[in-house]
């Protein structure tokens, strides 16, 4: 866009305060300086420079066209002196009998300053309140806090007691040569993972004349619950050579037979305890599955229906009586078995 500078003559007046376009009464732009005279530098207005990006969207051009008014002549193309020379239309309209004058110059606002702003008061001190005095009694004790329970956050359970060990242990303590209190002490020691005091309390045991029996089958049947397969077998072999029919005997025996997949060793000790004792659930259990793994599945399923009617909370003897049934081409009685399995495990 070519660039538009002021006439001569009117320097003095502010570019920004100057109006977009030409007044009706301008003088012919081709007319002689001397018909013109001192008119021309009253009437003769410059246009301010095109608005910026952002200012306002307006072309001069445009407007002096639509008005039929003064035409932008640009000096790179027409080869004129002056960079911008304006003619008035002679279709424009004009006032009869009177001069038009040209709109009013006002001087540029001057922005009035801006009071200073007040000193900021001093900020007030914050004072803390003091704590209030506890008042406690000597007696008083802290209230322990509810536990809630998880499935209903409203309802009050009460706080779960510690484990007596400490009873178990002072018990045992006045009484080493009892083989109960010996044994329930070692089984809480065994399930706090101190396998080797619950072997020491339970051999402290015996040589304060407990039953030797009965307490090595515990210290086998922990062994062997810890795949300590052969310092078990030695036990139970000792304790074999006191009492051989002795039913715990015979039951750890069939039990770490079945841990080390001996099943056939199994069902020999197992047999013999279900004679001597036929009200015993875990004998009748491990004995279903010493013969289910030999593929008696007759005798298998007659031990595992046993056990399931003398312990019916033992979920393993109904599955493994669907297991036999399977086996035995009955499909529909397993299913039966398989859901009572489920029922009483999740029960």
């Amino acid at each position: 866009m070519a660039e538009f500078t002021p006439r001569l003559g009117i320097a003095s007046i502010d570019p920004e305060q100057l109006p977009l376009g030409w007044p009706d009464h301008a003088p012919n732009a081709s007319a002689p300086e001397a018909a013109r005279g001192d008119r021309e530098a009253d009437t003769a207005v410059v246009l301010r420079e095109p608005p910026v990006c952002g200012e306002w969207s307006f072309d001069i051009a445009d407007d002096s066209e639509s008005r039929g008014g003064a035409k932008l002549v640009d000096a790179k193309t027409s080869g004129a002196v002056p960079p911008v020379a304006m003619t008035a239309a002679s279709s424009a309209p004009r006032a009869v009998g009177r001069t038009v004058a040209p709109p009013p110059v006002t001087a540029p606002r001057v922005p009035s300053p801006r009071p200073a702003p007040a000193p900021a008061a001093p900020p007030m001190p914050v004072r803390t309140p003091s704590p209030a005095p506890v008042v406690t009694t000597p007696t008083s004790k802290p209230m322990p806090s509810p536990i809630r329970s998880t499935a209903n956050p409203r309802m009050m359970t009460p706080p779960t007691p510690l484990p007596a060990f400490d009873e178990l242990k002072s018990v045992h303590e006045a009484h080493p040569g009892d083989a109960g209190s010996a044994i329930a002490l070692a089984t809480a020691l065994d399930k706090r993972g101190n396998i080797e005091g619950a072997l020491t309390v339970l051999l402290r045991a015996i040589d304060a004349g407990a039953d030797a029996v009965t307490l090595r089958c515990a210290r086998a049947m922990i062994l062997s619950g810890r795949l300590r397969y052969d310092d078990a077998e030695a036990e139970l072999k000792r304790a074999a050579k006191v009492r051989a029919d002795d039913p715990d005997v015979l039951l750890q025996q069939g039990i770490l037979a079945c841990r080390r997949a001996k099943w056939r060793d199994a069902v020999e000790p197992l047999s013999r305890l279900v004679k001597i004792n036929p009200l015993s659930g875990p004998a009748h259990f491990y004995l279903g599955e010493a013969l289910n793994k030999i593929d008696s599945l007759q005798d298998a399923y007659l031990a595992y229906e046993r056990a399931a009617e003398l312990e019916p909370e033992n979920w393993r003897a109904l599955k493994g009586v669907g297991i036999v049934l399977d086996r035995m081409g009955r499909p529909a009685d397993a299913a039966t078995f398989y859901r009572r399995a489920r029922d009483a495990q999740s029960g």
